[in-house]
């Protein structure tokens, strides 16, 4: 047996690993399958893969990877591109009359990032605010490109690089910019949708989506029609009654109206309120506001079970909301017989609460057409009947683009990814994070994610915690590519189709989880919140196809044999896996430890010395 010089890898990565470089290798010992060989990597175990990480989006999850990414990862270079002027996501454009949160502000956070809110449903404002204050505490400015928009991302498997295509309006420059792992954070409300109606196009009046409303949009003395009942409907609806010459709206399709949610904490009624000075004092105490926050978040909770076919809490809620719709509509039973769905429950569309939205329409200034429209025309909108009203202002509360298909062209090694699905609708999504064939690729906001389910803090929390999960395991494995294999594609969107047809999901309604058609299958979460965020917390990287940088050796990362956490620096606890202390101990006490202190009288000599036992 004999023996060679080795020749090191070189550059290492960390200095002190020319400590543990062996001089010369042992000749001799052959492979026991008559293979060579492979070659052993010379840098400690721990010693991460450098990546630029791009990311389109500045709102709630760029801020929560940002917050996870710096917690856990090194040695990556972040850039995100946003569209808009700041930070801010939803809350940055949404400016229309009344938007607020409908859930109550002391859930809708950051869990690390608490705030004192100065209501229950904190208005738009506000939460841009709070938005804006995290980033700049935490310095995440460094990391945002504003009025920056991505056109086009290509991936390449021979650089493992996404091409990533930016524009930057203000100068009309393009120029691309290549990066390891690609994140799309854009959010389930960031691409507006105006439906098309007969007509609009003629009219010579204002159009406005409340996604585009501005602090110079006014409907003071106009003859105003409101489309739509979501979301931002019924929010809009109450804080424009009192300043519009006339209100014209109609329904569609039938829809719940929801009384407002945690009337066991809000005001009277389940009226918003604002926090006294005396409650924001008791919230200080860290112990209060955490044991408020799980009281508010554990009534939604509960109640949750509603979603379930014919469950007693879905009668239950039902029985509620009927009632609570024909106390505020009891003056015109025409109008609650036309709103009140027959044929579907609670839970099949997205929930809408009422904050006055049943007062707005009955007021007298309001017109509910009995009717669909049947047209726009330059100067108006003609009724069921055929009656011209006049307007000066329609206001297009259509909601947003569910259809899922890309923004802007993503190509798989020059192949466009819609190659990879047929239903724009129902993409070959895997775990709501990753689509069937890109790899490197994490979209929160894809299909199967946990919309109906009511916090999207939480949810993005826990998603962005996975993606992080997931980034470390490529550095800390020195992975080139993450893909979610075919089949776990397919077996998770088999299963949430399955699943959801327990779920009133699936029931005969209009819905934004269907892209506005009775006929398509909702691309939704199959389960509760609870079950989601304990399912996300474990990444099942066994359901990835994982390309390593030493093909010959998926175990390269293994390295020099020693770590960097613990052999890279001299003063690291080399016996951390003991545990540590509860206390420090002075080192006189250890001293006194030793078999030379004066205290020890005797010396145990060799096995016969010591005491035998029966």
């Amino acid at each position: 047996m004999g023996r060679v010089e080795y020749e090191p890898n070189i550059p290492l990565a960390h200095p002190a690993a020319a400590e543990y470089l062996p001089r010369y290798l042992h000749e001799g010992i052959p492979d026991s399958q008559g293979k060579p060989d492979v070659k052993i990597r010379d840098d400690f175990y721990g010693t991460r893969r450098k990546l630029r990480i791009g990311v389109l989006g500045a709102g709630i999850s760029c801020l929560n990877f940002l917050h996870f990414a710096e917690a856990r990862l090194k040695d990556v270079e972040i850039v995100v591109y946003e569209r808009n002027e700041d930070v801010g996501g939803v809350w940055l454009t949404s400016k229309y009359p009344g938007c607020r949160c409908d859930i109550p502000s002391i859930v809708y956070q950051f869990s690390w990032r608490t705030n004192i809110w100065s209501e229950m449903y904190a208005p738009a404002a506000e939460n841009l605010a709070y938005l804006q204050t995290v980033a700049r505490e935490n310095d995440f400015y460094k990391y945002m490109n504003f009025k920056h928009e991505i056109k086009q991302a290509a991936w390449n498997d021979d650089e493992a690089m996404w091409a990533l295509t930016v524009k930057d309006p203000a100068s009309e420059r393009t120029f691309e910019d290549k990066v390891h792992i690609f994140l799309e954070f854009n959010g389930p409300v960031s691409n507006p949708r105006l439906t098309p109606l007969p007509g609009i196009q003629d009219f010579k009046g204002e159009v406005v989506h409340p996604a585009y409303w501005s602090e110079d949009t006014s409907v003071d003395g106009k003859r105003v029609a409101l489309i739509g009942y979501g979301c931002s409907g019924v929010q809009i609806g109450p804080n424009i009654v009192d300043r519009v010459a006339k209100l014209y709206t109609w329904f569609r399709n039938k829809t719940y109206i929801l009384p407002p949610p945690n009337q066991g904490f809000s005001a009277a009624g389940g009226a918003n309120f604002k926090y006294s000075d005396e409650q924001k004092a008791a919230l200080a105490d860290p112990d209060v506001y955490l044991t408020y926050r799980k009281a508010v978040d554990d009534a939604f909770y509960r109640r949750y079970s509603y979603v379930i076919n014919g469950s007693p809490m879905s009668q239950v809620v039902k029985d509620n909301t009927v009632k609570y719709m024909k106390e505020k509509l009891a003056a015109k039973p025409e109008l609650l017989e036309r709103i009140l769905p027959k044929d579907f429950d609670i839970g099949c569309r997205r929930q809408t609460f009422a904050y006055g939205y049943l007062e707005a329409i009955m007021d007298p200034k309001t017109t509910v057409f009995d009717k669909t429209p049947q047209r726009f025309t330059e100067h108006g909108i003609v009724d069921g009947d055929g009656v011209e009203h006049e307007l000066d202002m329609i206001i297009a509360a259509t909601g947003y683009d569910q259809s899922h298909l890309p923004r802007f062209p993503k190509l798989i090694n020059g192949k466009p990814v819609t190659d990879f699905w047929q239903d724009p609708l129902s993409p070959p999504s895997y775990m709501a994070l990753c689509l069937k064939g890109m790899p490197n690729y994490f979209n929160p906001s894809s299909a199967y994610g946990p919309l109906p389910q009511g916090n999207y803090y939480q949810s993005s929390e826990a998603f962005t915690q996975y993606i992080v999960k997931a980034i470390d395991k490529i550095q800390i494995d020195r992975i080139l590519s993450v893909t979610p294999k075919d089949r776990a594609v397919d077996h998770f969107v088999r299963h949430a189709n399955t699943y959801l047809k327990r779920t009133a999901v699936t029931g005969p309604c209009v819905s934004w989880y269907k892209g506005n058609d009775y006929a398509n299958a909702p691309a939704l979460w199959p389960g509760a919140r609870s079950q989601f965020l304990r399912v996300l917390a474990t990444p099942r990287f066994e359901d990835f196809e994982i390309v390593y940088e030493d093909a010959e050796d998926t175990f390269a990362y293994f390295g020099n044999g020693w770590t960097l956490e613990d052999d890279a620096e001299p003063d690291t606890d080399k016996t951390w896996y003991m545990g540590r202390p509860g206390r420090e101990v002075d080192v006189e006490v250890i001293d006194r430890l030793k078999g030379t202190d004066a205290s020890v009288k005797m010396l145990v000599q060799g096995m016969a010395a010591m005491p035998m036992t029966s």
